[in-house]
């Protein structure tokens, strides 16, 4: 649900190592406020063609008070103000990617040339967006330039410092990244840990030359252009109010993401059009990012060519293709799940809402056909592996379904789509746990999310195993957007071989 959230003068993000979500930041500092005041009629004028939604989101802006900080010809916000207008970015007359050059080649040998305004990189599951991410921080660091990171999150922020590191030492790069938390760790070696606000933002171009923090520290007014790019991670989940906040500390502002996975979580109220995602904004409501507008990471180093195929079609305008070696991947088996691509295992069920005892039986047994069978999989090198529990993922919609399959399955990898994002296994097995569209307890739009369907089939790299009542294939649509919902699942349905229902 909505709740309104007051600004406690700390950071209340992650404790002691974990992933915890840190609130909305406090509102913007009087740097960052006026990120629209200035516009030029021209520049007005773009905002003339958008949607009633969307063209809130300067007027909702006006009406918090941004009334001051651009003036004609000032260029201070620049990437708030491309951000707002959808420009591309800003690259010197540098070409975004040349034929025959990967949306990774690509975003490495721009990032230097960014030098202000928005650089947005959509990422599909499994497509190096953080190897992409860490790869172009490297390339900055080189050039001498003054890096910071921010997310939603402390564990999404950590999870791009390390890869940070880890490739900075891969090629030798010295480099030391500081990382403002809440509460105070143990340094690591190449990160430093701050609980200050104020010595964080110090420590920037002196002794680190990468900074990173939540949107509390990047909106404050000390950090004001603080550094030379700043990089959003999951700004498909950051609301473009707070993106906004976080934009003036920063030159040029480099979004990662994908709007297509999980959507942001509603933490707070926003002015009417900027409660969108940042990605989402920029995309205007198309399913991957213009060619013009920025990078689209077009190859998956995880999907199976049959999951792949799969996943572009419905969600990614087929523009999303497998790398070579992933048609490998397969699982060996005597067992029930075996080969590669899209399965079904029927269960019928009347009447059950966010809980399944018939589903989670079904899981149960079809786990222990796979380790009873000795089963094995291959890799996109080709190694053999033999399968174990921890090579399955299994995934429910519902807290309830994750308990009922956690009381039989207690050392199975068990959770929600939400719980799993990033992660994956070689063999996925998603219960959908409603009995039909009817007894949908928070109603289609959750039920048969698109977001979330994608979310889960592409955490397998080998084989997707959708366990669920027959009677989820036939709603009873009753708007396009229904349909467009119920479409995806009987996609699905007609690529996925039924496996036999147990006895």
């Amino acid at each position: 649900g909505v709740v309104s959230c007051g600004s406690t003068g700390r950071d209340p993000g992650h404790r002691g190592g974990g992933g915890g979500r840190a609130p909305p930041p406090p509102p913007l500092s009087r740097e960052g406020r006026g990120v629209t005041s200035g516009l030029s009629r021209e520049e007005g004028g773009v905002t003339s063609g958008l949607s009633r939604e969307e063209r809130g989101v300067t007027s909702g802006l006006f009406r918090e008070g941004v009334k001051s900080g651009l003036r004609d010809g000032a260029r201070a916000y620049q990437a708030a103000r491309d951000l707002l207008l959808r420009l591309p970015p800003r690259l010197g007359g540098e070409r975004l990617q040349s034929p025959g050059e990967s949306a990774s080649e690509a975003a490495v040998r721009v990032a230097t040339k960014l030098e202000s305004g928005v650089l947005a990189i959509q990422g599909p599951p499994g497509a190096g967006k953080t190897f992409t991410a860490a790869q172009m921080i490297c390339a900055l660091v080189r050039a001498g330039r003054k890096v910071g990171i921010t997310a939603n999150s402390h564990k999404v922020i950590r999870n791009l410092l390390d890869k940070v590191v880890e490739l900075a030492g891969r090629s030798g790069l010295a480099i030391q990244c500081l990382h403002k938390v809440p509460d105070k760790q143990q340094n690591v070696p190449g990160i430093r840990f701050e609980t200050s606000n104020e010595k964080a933002l110090a420590a920037i171009g002196t002794s680190c030359q990468v900074v990173a923090g939540t949107a509390w520290l990047w909106s404050r007014p000390d950090a004001f252009e603080a550094v030379d790019t700043l990089f959003v991670d999951e700004a498909a989940q950051m609301s473009l109010a707070n993106v906004l906040a976080v934009s003036q500390a920063g030159r040029a502002l480099v979004l990662l993401g994908d709007p297509q996975q999980l959507e942001q979580p509603i933490q707070g109220s926003h002015p009417e059009g900027t409660d969108v995602s940042a990605l989402e904004h920029l995309l205007g409501g198309a399913a991957t990012i213009g060619n013009e507008q920025g990078l689209f990471l077009e190859q998956t180093w995880r999907l199976h060519p049959e999951i792949c195929s799969f996943t572009s079609e419905l969600f990614y305008e087929s523009r999303l293709h497998c790398r070579a070696g992933l048609e490998r991947q397969i699982v060996k088996s005597a067992g029930r799940i075996r080969g590669a691509g899209l399965r079904f295992l029927p269960v019928p069920h009347e009447g059950n809402q966010n809980s399944s005892p018939e589903e989670a039986d079904a899981i149960v047994r079809l786990v222990e056909d796979t380790l009873a069978a000795h089963a094995t999989w291959v890799d996109r090198d080709g190694r053999e592996h033999d399968l174990t529990l921890e090579d399955i993922l299994i995934i429910a919609p519902y807290n309830s379904q994750v308990f009922e399959i956690q009381r039989r399955l207690p050392q199975a990898r068990v959770g929600t789509v939400d719980k799993f994002q990033g992660q994956e296994a070689a063999i996925v097995l998603y219960s959908v746990t409603t009995s039909s569209h009817a007894d949908a307890p928070r109603g289609m739009e959750f039920l048969y999310s698109l977001n979330r369907l994608n979310v889960a089939v592409s955490r397998a790299k080998c084989v997707c195993v959708l366990i669920a009542s027959p009677a989820i294939f036939e709603p009873a649509c009753r708007t396009p957007r229904q349909m467009q919902l119920a479409n995806a699942y009987c996609r699905y349905r007609e690529l996925a071989t039924e496996l036999a229902q147990f006895s």
